[in-house]
């Protein structure tokens, strides 16, 4: 068994479940200053204990969105592990830890102290590793399920139809017919549908008019092919490499240029199975 800290990591999930876990982590944090009352805030008045715990939550949620959702996206890397995920929580935690310092200077009117600035850091950082840890045991295990489940189905043993119609939902298309295996990726614009394919060394577009969905129903029983974006179906055995993260992945397949956008449900599923 391989450094774990040495393997690919990478968090899943729409911006709507990053939003709530932050905030479910800025709620956690006050409840458990607010219930245990540590470092000295069981000595403050019943106030000033609310409104010192309601401040610790919200700037850690605060601090959360904002490397979250504007500077993590920017930092994380094609080639990102766990090792460089903990260090990033770290960094994160400790310029929590450095709000919280100067919310509290305010709010006491106190000078700045660097051994309590310090002091802060280190307490956001222990406090902080307790949901950080509960969070990567829960990616750490959805990857794990994933994984287990495209294990029940060997690429070598895939289904593939020797041909397949695709109408797109439009009978005025009843004669296109393909052997899906050479259909490198399908793509939707407004109405229309683009089936891109490679035969005998070459790249062929056909566009019809129709829906990507009903091609995606039509191609059901070709269990290679996977819709990695609202607008994209991609075969699995065209793609060359994944680059980007959890915010931004994109496919590069072979034989064209396309770069292929990932929808974020279906990071965790081909960061397992092409890391």
């Amino acid at each position: 068994m391989g450094n774990p800290f040495r393997q690919p990591y990478r968090e899943a999930g729409s911006g709507k479940s990053r939003f709530y876990t932050i905030i479910s982590f800025g709620l956690f944090i006050f409840l458990f200053l607010y219930l245990f009352k540590p470092f000295g805030l069981a000595t403050l008045k019943p106030l000033w204990q609310l409104l010192a715990t309601l401040g610790f939550g919200a700037i850690t949620a605060f601090v959360l969105l904002v490397f979250k959702f504007l500077i993590e996206p920017l930092v994380v890397v094609e080639n990102w592990t766990l090792g460089k995920s903990l260090i990033w929580d770290v960094i994160i935690a400790s310029s929590i830890g450095a709000a919280n310092y100067f919310f509290i200077c305010t709010i006491f009117k106190l000078d700045f102290a660097f051994k309590y600035f310090l002091y802060s850091v280190w307490t956001a950082i222990l406090v902080g590793s307790i949901p950080v840890t509960i969070v990567h045991i829960m990616v750490y295990n959805k990857m794990y399920r994933n994984a287990l489940k495209e294990a029940d189905i060997p690429q070598e043993k895939l289904f593939w139809e020797e041909e397949v119609r695709i109408t797109a939902g439009n009978d005025k298309n009843n004669d296109l017919r393909f052997n899906p295996r050479s259909i490198i990726y399908l793509c939707s614009n407004d109405n229309y549908v683009t089936i891109v394919t490679f035969k005998d060394n070459t790249i062929n577009k056909v566009t019809i008019r129709g829906t990507l969905k009903s091609a995606e129903y039509e191609l059901r029983r070709n269990k290679g092919f996977i819709r990695c974006h609202k607008c994209y179906i991609v075969n699995l055995d065209f793609i060359d490499k994944i680059a980007g993260h959890s915010q931004n992945m994109k496919i590069k397949l072979f034989h064209t240029d396309e770069v292929i956008p990932v929808s974020r449900s279906k990071v965790s599923m081909l960061s397992e199975r092409f890391s």
